[in-house]
């Protein structure tokens, strides 16, 4: 498990195991190339990087709001399948009242 800290081990270790399942289910992959969106392949992230920004000026790719849920415990957003329960579960809006009290009402 430690040497999962090291990204480079993540790129060598799963890349075999992902061909392997996606072959076992009969896919047609032309392996020649890798194609890992890091600096592990500079030229294929630079065509990636290249190609959402060409997207992004033409207005096909657009930053915008997305509901998410925040988990305190991580203290970042996680999706769906990243909960241990709850899963299906939505975010719910809520409405909070701001009053001003102008005066302590006598106990």
């Amino acid at each position: 498990v430690a040497q999962f800290a090291d990204a480079e081990h993540w790129l060598k270790y799963f890349p075999p195991l992902a061909q392997r399942d996606v072959t076992a289910l009969g896919a047609k992959v032309d392996w020649r190339r890798s194609f890992i969106t890091t600096e592990a392949a500079p030229w294929y992230d630079a065509f990636v990087k290249w190609q959402f920004r060409t997207l992004r000026a033409r207005g096909k790719v657009q930053f915008g709001k997305r509901l998410s849920i925040f988990s305190p415990i991580d203290g970042q957003i996680c999706a769906d399948h990243d909960r241990a329960s709850g899963e299906g579960v939505c975010p719910q809006e809520y409405t909070a009242i701001k009053m001003e009290l102008l005066e302590l009402p006598k106990a």
